[in-house]
């Protein structure tokens, strides 16, 4: 059977003043943008997005990363911690700095970084803490850094508007990192931003990846020459193409956590369980992602459940994190061998494999809800085919 629909369908993304913002820079010739200008009030805007005194755009949330990185400090033969549940794209840039990456296992309930997995990591090599926010929950920053007062880098891709104890998350960070790319939450096409309360750090990041912005934008470093690292710069209409739904986001945030915290709900009823988010702390969406109830599918496959929901019109997702980080392909490529140091991830290793991925959509009509109702009351023959 065909999906029923397209979740993400009920919801226009790029509306028409986001397409005039687009054709007013060519209108303008703004086809390339060294400082100043439209990049400069995105940066703006975005910080203050982020509640944050700086931004700092890019062309990807990779390369912001990588610029974060290497404004904190990283080298070769550095190590970063990172989870075990994460995406490879977002550790190439450790690679691509000669970092070894040291995954640390996750919290069985929020699916964020475990606190005690990374003081069990630390070494004398670790240069920072590389902090993922999966699928919007925010991780808990506070048990982090009772843990370590390394430096603190946030992988927000998932995670915008999201909050932690009443502030938007960058607050608890020394530079978070916000990819605009496709189907983010705020898209540019191709785009990212890291933002950060440090000058010293904003200036760090412009001198490694923006090219002939550097000397003249940068305030408090002696620096005379130009960039020093590769050209990260953003593309005009990634940047005019964002600005107007930065604006209306909060609106947008409003409709998306009502529709999936519905979702949610209904699969809790039926022997699932939602992400738990760190106390006074709040979660967007950029996936759902549910854990399967043990004692309801006692020996009933992950596959079967998955199976069972795509024939009937649910638009499951592969799993995006499974298998884990140091299990990836990535590690196959020659250079890349020996810049990965193996841990044990136990949590990881038994909660991944048991979960499911949907869509998180922005709107859901309320007859789509009920059909999923509908289908979800007959998933216990699942359990039923099991005992025969």
């Amino acid at each position: 059977m065909q999906l029923h629909n397209n979740w993400q369908g009920h919801y226009t993304e790029i509306q028409e003043e986001d397409k005039l913002s687009v054709l007013k820079t060519i209108d303008e010739n703004q086809l390339s943008i060294v400082s100043g200008g439209l990049m400069a009030r995105f940066e703006k805007r975005f910080a203050k997005f982020a509640a944050t005194n700086y931004g700092v755009a890019f062309n990807s949330g990779t390369s912001s990363i990588l610029a974060a990185l290497w404004a904190i400090g990283v080298r070769q033969g550095d190590e970063v911690i990172v989870c075990s549940y994460g995406f490879e794209g977002t550790i190439a840039p450790m690679l691509t700095l000669g970092a070894t990456i040291v995954p640390c296992d996750m919290n069985a309930d929020t699916f964020t970084i475990d606190p005690e997995s990374i003081k069990n990591a630390i070494t004398e090599k670790t240069k920072a803490i590389f902090v993922h926010n999966p699928w919007g929950v925010p991780a808990d920053y506070d048990a982090i850094k009772e843990v370590t007062a390394l430096p603190l880098i946030a992988d927000a891709a998932h995670a915008h508007g999201a909050t932690y104890k009443g502030e938007p998350l960058a607050k608890a960070v020394a530079i978070a990192c916000y990819s605009l790319g496709l189907n983010k939450l705020i898209t540019g096409g191709e785009l990212g931003c890291a933002v950060t309360d440090s000058l010293e750090l904003r200036d760090a990041m412009i001198l490694y990846g923006h090219i002939n912005r550097a000397p003249m934008d940068l305030k408090t470093n002696e620096w005379t020459g130009n960039a020093v690292g590769l050209k990260l710069r953003p593309h005009p209409f990634a940047m005019a193409l964002a600005m107007p739904q930065i604006k209306r986001y909060d609106e947008k945030k409003i409709l998306l956590v009502e529709t999936c915290q519905a979702i949610e709900t209904i699969f809790e009823k039926h022997g699932f369980i939602a992400q738990a988010v760190p106390e006074n702390s709040t979660r967007v969406y950029w996936r759902i992602v549910l854990k399967i109830e043990e004692t309801v599918f006692k020996g009933v496959t992950t596959d079967s459940i998955e199976s069972f929901l795509k024939e009937h019109g649910i638009p499951v997702e592969k799993n995006h994190y499974w298998p884990l980080l140091a299990d990836r392909k990535i590690f196959d490529w020659e250079d890349n061998q020996s810049l990965v140091r193996k841990t044990n991830t136990p949590t990881a290793t038994a909660v991944v494999p048991r979960t499911i991925t949907l869509p998180a959509p922005v709107v859901l009509p309320s007859e789509e809800l009920q059909r999923i109702e509908n289908i979800l009351s007959k998933i216990h023959t699942l359990t039923e085919n099991i005992a025969v």
